[in-house]
């Protein structure tokens, strides 16, 4: 998964968790109190979209950490010189079983 769908995938995450959340409290908070603080309402929504922006915030930071550590790029180079240094023993095992056959 690259950096960029990653990133997305968790802002998708941080902001359905945010809607499950306003949708919750405004159920519960709004059949508490038929009259309606709208002002209340109002701190409400507020602090929801804060948390979601922190959210969003959050994510976005992970993301760019793991784009920044070039994470697939490390593991590929690493794979590659381990199959190089396999590639060196089988050869020189070959020359030597050579050179006994030789003998």
């Amino acid at each position: 998964m690259t950096g960029e769908a990653m990133r997305e995938t968790l802002v998708a995450i941080g902001v359905c968790t945010l809607v499950v959340f306003v949708l919750n409290c405004g159920t519960v908070w709004g059949s508490e109190s038929q009259a309606g603080d709208a002002s209340f309402t109002e701190k409400v929504g507020e602090t929801a979209k804060k948390i979601g922006k922190k959210i969003e915030e959050g994510f976005k930071k992970t993301a760019k950490k793991i784009e920044e550590k070039q994470v697939p790029e490390k593991v590929e180079r690493k794979l590659k010189k381990a199959a190089d240094k396999t590639a060196e023993g089988f050869g020189k095992a070959e020359r030597k079983i050579k050179e006994k056959l030789a003998d």
